[in-house]
């Protein structure tokens, strides 16, 4: 099932970007440094290259970018580094 990932600037010095991925009611979130969010987006996201590149381009123009309908495995998001964000009830 996709979910949606919402992208921003964390740092600027360090460059660094949190990542949240929202699946239904259920989110993560990881913060990462550049390299490591273009490769994840190409790998774990399966994204085109070329949208990985928008993306890019508007975190370093706006700060922050969303990505709808992404399909990254809900099972292996800890594996990769991602923490369960807690939930409201």
């Amino acid at each position: 099932m996709p979910g949606t990932l919402h992208i921003f600037r964390l740092k600027a010095e360090p460059l660094q970007y949190q990542v949240n991925y929202n699946l239904g009611a259920n989110s993560w979130v990881q913060v990462m440094e550049p390299e490591r969010l273009e490769e994840f987006l190409q790998l774990a996201a399966a994204l085109p290259d070329e949208e990985i590149q928008d993306m890019m381009a508007e975190l370093r123009n706006d700060g922050h970018t969303t990505e709808a309908n992404v399909d990254v495995g809900e099972s292996h998001l800890g594996e990769m580094g991602f923490a369960e964000s807690p939930t409201e009830d």
